[in-house]
């Protein structure tokens, strides 16, 4: 009986730590980083509108983009690490220049924006973020939310343009509601009082508290079944 070789593909040759499912394509793969142990499921576009020599799209490790999802970079797009994305999410710093009326739209070129997702963020189905826009680290975004400004860290945001309902409360290590600004700014005090952990700390932290060293490669979907 002779034996096959699986030659891997341009994204397994490239990303040899990360899971992929069907039909992904990445635009722009010399400008793209991806961490170990994430997961780029069934039909997820990826796409750099500006494939120069430059680094424009990096993502985690450990992170989860859900089927069908279109993650786009104009300028520069950071996913940080632990987030989870759940099918059909839209993230792009880019939009098309429309400025001349007597010109296709597709040659006017784009918008360079930024976006960071900062780390252990969850993303529902269907959200959009749009613009330059950052979110805070911790940060849940509910199913069907437009982001279109930036979400604080620790914050749980709902609706169309998404507003903030939680936030984490660092004194009273809890969600409190947060939907009136006095609400908010009682939060933030306590936040001044007892800082959050920064971005290095919180990375620092759920290195050591995560007990998975990758995401389950089944989550990429492929028909695979258990």
């Amino acid at each position: 009986m002779s034996s096959t070789t699986h030659s891997p593909t341009p994204l397994e040759a490239k990303f040899p730590d990360v899971s992929f499912g069907n039909n992904v394509q990445i635009l722009g793969l010399a400008n793209t980083r991806i961490g170990s142990g994430s997961v780029i499921a069934d039909n997820c576009w990826l796409n750099v509108c500006d494939r120069d020599d430059q680094t424009r799209m990096v993502i985690g490790q450990n992170v989860l983009i859900g089927r069908q999802s279109f993650i786009s970079s104009g300028g520069q797009l950071e996913i940080g690490d632990h987030c989870l994305f759940g099918p059909q999410v839209f993230v792009s710093d880019a939009d098309h220049v429309v400025d001349n009326i007597t010109r296709p739209y597709s040659e006017q070129g784009f918008t360079a924006g930024r976006v960071v997702v900062e780390e252990n963020c969850w993303l529902g189905i269907h959200a959009v973020v749009t613009g330059s826009i950052v979110i805070g680290r911790g940060s849940v975004i509910a199913a069907n939310a437009v982001i279109n400004r930036d979400v604080p860290p620790f914050s749980i945001v709902v609706g169309i343009p998404a507003r903030i309902i939680k936030m984490f409360n660092p004194e009273s290590n809890t969600w409190e509601a947060a939907v009136t600004e006095q609400q908010q700014q009682a939060i933030m005090e306590a936040r001044t009082r007892t800082p959050l952990p920064s971005r290095e700390e919180y990375r620092y932290i759920l290195s050591h508290t995560s007990k998975q060293s990758k995401l389950p490669p089944l989550l990429a979907g492929r028909g695979e079944c258990i």
